[in-house]
């Protein structure tokens, strides 16, 4: 569609039906609704003066249609950046973010006309559209101050008395500053005491001796400063006597207490987080990121990448594996078409499958990824909140699990769309994930069995190594030579082993030791298979991340997995109604539940029933469980509604009869890697997720990086948390 100028306005600019001032301060005008065109792209996005829902010129027309009174509009172009220097460069690590510049002309749809000047009616409406704000607006400046993590104030740094300084004028300490203990020479990452000015190395695993801890305790000296960190905005502090990094509220003037200038300084030194981040990432990030490899770039459809809104890492990587399956690529972009959105009536912003249809649209189309143009890949904002909502961890702008967004997101997709090219009693594509777990109980006195089957969407997988050995004063290459391995069927073979549990057998009424053993009954079109990285740390009751490499093969078979259901040898074990009771808080609770986590949970004085159902619904998290119990006070009645009590012997045949409703696809259990989700970092809340995902038609291994999406030649199979499979 194409606008000329006008000196001249028509008709709908005098039409009150088609204008109204915006009701809200931010006003959705940096992307088009139905597709992921911005206003920096091409002809820019109009914005309807009427209910203010941003499209781009190819979808005016749509917008019309919808609502035919709504014809006047606000063009909205950003101007492109400028080139800075680089002291404007560097504004961002200060928490300033550069604004950007825009430009906005009213615009009748019906007439296809840009006007210079309109009635006053509506340059109102003109003058509110373009003072609102853009919605990521705050989360760009959030992201910019590190909103989520404020470190507290120290007492004993408020009323701290410093000695004399042991400094002469003109000479302070530096990053360079070596140790003041004689002999020791350590001039990397050392502090400086806060009370007398003493320069004390760091501790063992950052490569010093200690003489910082050292110091304090033979003076009492409560504080410390690292060097090399000191800025303008701060610096990093460690309080012995709070045991935790701090902040100095009289960080100036302790500053000049020993001739430090803070308005000059300069960061010199890693920060005490951009160490931890480091060396939790140091490991693995040279594989998974294939350090040393040239990354050739690559275009096209299928091949644009995501670019970051500030942790939406763990949401890009999702959605490059699940666009990359055939499946869904024909339920939301069909013969390269949006069908949904054809005759949708629906706000776009809200309507989950036109907000699907709309990213992937922009990830497979190829239109987002040219080799001649800069790319910078889509944003994932609108689809983000269209899904989130006002979900309590997804809406936030905080780095989340992305195996729980994954769960999360098959389940809302399942839930909230339906793709048009499909028949009504078509399989909705997440579907296509789901199988059946069975659960086998044996008695080991009486030899009686009873099988549960469960509804699954995922094999989650423990990885069968104990967290290795402090490996702190190893080189880099010593500690990957130590790291262990161990192999995907080692993991499947944890699966599969038995677990005892004491409980009441109804069938010979003897309270005995069950066995307990668990199988994959159906097989799913696709495998998400999930390998538990993080474990439990009982000692400092901490969630930690394994470094471990688990052997994953491109291709897999398990039908050596597969459940076959009772036999004709086996004798069931009667119905609960058979007069004979049993203990169901110790029999099932834990054959599908971390029991780690459980007994950690239980520890606690908390209910079987409520730990079992917090563990599941925050993915055998503890320390996530134990918020999601303390954050919802009537769980009891929400674990009633939901009825999943685990108290499934007493109710196994109504258990059968709900899954006897529920049909899986189930095929051979033979499937080839498609796509596979890594992270680095600490924790599957902090660190970044990356996506590798297999062409369909050259089968060459991709790297999606964000935005950024390239050749990968040395894919990082050993080191993947989620992946992918297709069946073959």
């Amino acid at each position: 569609m194409v606008f000329t100028k006008s000196e001249e306005v028509c008709p709908h600019c005098w039409d009150e039906s088609a204008l109204r001032l915006p009701a809200l301060s931010v006003v959705n005008k940096d992307e088009c609704a139905y597709c992921c065109h911005t206003c920096s792209m091409n002809e820019g996005i109009y914005v309807c003066m009427n209910c203010f829902t941003g499209v781009c010129a190819d979808h005016v027309s749509k917008h019309m249609s919808l609502f035919p009174t709504h014809t006047m509009f606000t063009l909205v172009n950003e101007l492109p950046e400028e080139k800075h220097n680089e002291e404007m460069k560097t504004t961002s690590q200060l928490g300033v973010v550069r604004a950007k510049e825009y430009t906005y002309t009213v615009s009748c749809g019906a007439c296809r006309f840009n006007f210079n000047s309109v009635p006053e009616l509506a340059v109102e409406s003109y003058y509110g559209i373009a003072q609102a704000s853009l919605p990521g607006a705050q989360d760009a400046v959030s992201d910019a101050q590190n909103i989520g993590f404020v470190k507290p104030q120290c007492p004993h740094l408020v009323c701290l008395e410093q000695m004399a300084s042991p400094y002469s004028e003109g000479v302070f300490p530096s990053s360079e500053s070596t140790c003041s203990v004689e002999g020791c020479g350590c001039s990397l990452n050392n502090w400086m005491c806060m009370t007398c000015g003493a320069v004390g190395c760091p501790r063992l695993e950052s490569n010093g001796k200690g003489h910082a801890l050292q110091h304090h305790k033979l003076t009492q000296h409560p504080a410390v400063v690292k060097l090399g960190t000191i800025t303008p905005n701060g610096a990093d502090f460690y309080c012995y006597l709070c045991d935790d990094e701090v902040s100095d509220v009289h960080f100036v003037t302790h500053m000049a207490h020993f001739s430090i200038d803070v308005a000059t300084s300069k960061k010199t030194a890693k920060t005490m987080g951009e160490m931890e981040y480091d060396y939790s990432m140091q490991w693995n990030f040279k594989q998974i990121m294939e350090d040393g490899v040239d990354l050739v770039p690559l275009y096209g459809p299928g091949r644009t990448g995501i670019y970051n809104n500030g942790n939406t890492c763990y949401i890009a990587s999702v959605l490059q594996s699940l666009m990359s399956l055939d499946a869904f690529r024909e339920a939301f972009f069909p013969s390269c078409s949006c069908p949904h959105q054809d005759h949708c009536k629906a706000v776009p912003y809200s309507c989950r499958t036109c907000q699907t249809e709309r990213i992937a649209a922009g990830l497979l189309s190829g239109e987002f990824s040219k080799a001649d143009e800069e790319s910078k890949g889509i944003s994932p904002r609108l689809f983000k909140k269209a899904y989130a909502g006002n979900h309590p961890d997804f809406s936030t702008h905080l780095q989340q699990d992305a195996h729980e967004y994954c769960l999360y997101l098959l389940e809302e997709i399942k839930r909230h769309t339906k793709p048009v090219n499909q028949h009504s009693t078509s399989l909705n594509p997440s579907e296509a994930f789901e199988m059946l777990m069975e659960q086998r109980l044996e008695c080991t006195q009486c030899h009686s069995v009873r099988y549960t089957l469960n509804k699954e969407k995922c094999l989650s997988l423990s990885i069968p190594i104990m967290n290795n050995a402090p490996m702190a004063n190893l080189t880099t290459e010593e500690k990957e030579a130590q790291i262990p391995r161990c192999s995907l069927e080692d993991c499947l073979q944890g699966m599969i082993s038995p677990s005892m549990v004491e409980c009441k057998c109804e069938a010979c009424g003897e309270d005995v030791v069950c066995k307990i053993t668990t199988r994959i009954h159906s097989f799913p079109d696709f495998l998400l298979v999930h390998l538990r990285r993080v474990n439990f740390d009982m000692k400092t009751f901490t969630a930690n991340k394994m470094d471990v490499y688990v052997d994953v093969q491109e291709e897999i078979n398990l039908e050596a997995y597969r459940g076959h259901g009772l036999q004709n040898s086996e004798v069931e074990i009667p119905k609960a109604s058979d007069n004979i009771q049993h203990k169901p808080s110790k029999v099932l609770d834990v054959v599908d539940v971390d029991e780690v986590a459980l007994a950690t949970i239980m520890s606690m004085d908390i209910e079987p029933d409520i730990a079992v159902y917090a563990l599941h619904q925050t993915n055998m998290n503890v320390e996530r469980a134990l918020d999601y119990i303390f954050s919802h006070p009537d769980i009891k009645r929400e674990i009633s509604i939901n009825n999943v009590q685990h108290n499934n012997l007493a109710n196994s045949s109504s258990k059968f009869t709900e899954l006897s409703l529920f049909s899986p696809t189930d095929g051979a259990p033979s499937y080839r890697l498609k796509a596979m989700i890594s992270h680095m970092g600490s924790n599957s809340k902090s660190g970044h997720y990356v996506c590798h995902v297999q062409d369909s038609d050259t089968r060459q291994w991709m790297l999606f990086n964000d935005e950024k999406v390239g050749i990968s030649k040395n894919p990082p199979f050993s080191l993947g948390m989620m992946y992918f499979y297709v069946r073959q």
